[in-house]
């Protein structure tokens, strides 16, 4: 039997590119989940190019949706107490509001800023001579 979930979040931290001692690149976060008043945090473990793609774009902060297979193993904590670690496997992960690009300045914004205007001898009324009434 398989299973898969729909996990929609941020990632707690920037995603990490690893590789595994296969030699397999993979991706890695810890995505934060808003569920019934409390915070669960899954661990994403991405080894499709597509699905890795994706997540490495996004940063802390992000909002994103990953779904795939995923698995549950209950551990003991520091403290003593049992919690349940969440890893998710995705197949697809998605951005759902794309990470701003970096801008770069327009050449029009500079041109603008450099060209010269002409002389204002050649205004009549605030309009160049040509356009103005033949004398």
């Amino acid at each position: 039997m398989s299973a898969s979930v729909l996990v929609s979040g941020s990632p707690s931290r920037g995603p990490e590119l690893k590789t595994a001692k296969s030699g397999k690149a993979y991706a890695t976060a810890t995505v934060k989940v808003a569920a019934d008043n409390a915070v669960d945090f899954w661990s994403v473990l991405a080894f499709s190019e597509t699905a890795q793609a994706e997540l490495m774009r996004l940063g802390e902060g992000d909002k994103l949706s990953a779904q795939g297979s995923f698995k549950v193993e209950p551990y003991t904590a520091r403290d003593g107490q049992t919690r349940i670690n969440r890893t998710l496997f995705p197949d697809i992960v998605l951005a759902l509001r794309q990470p701003p690009r970096e801008r770069k300045p327009s050449n029009a914004a500079a041109k603008r800023d450099t060209a010269s205007a002409p002389a204002r001898a050649d205004f009549v009324d605030g309009l160049p001579e040509e356009w103005g009434p033949s004398r």
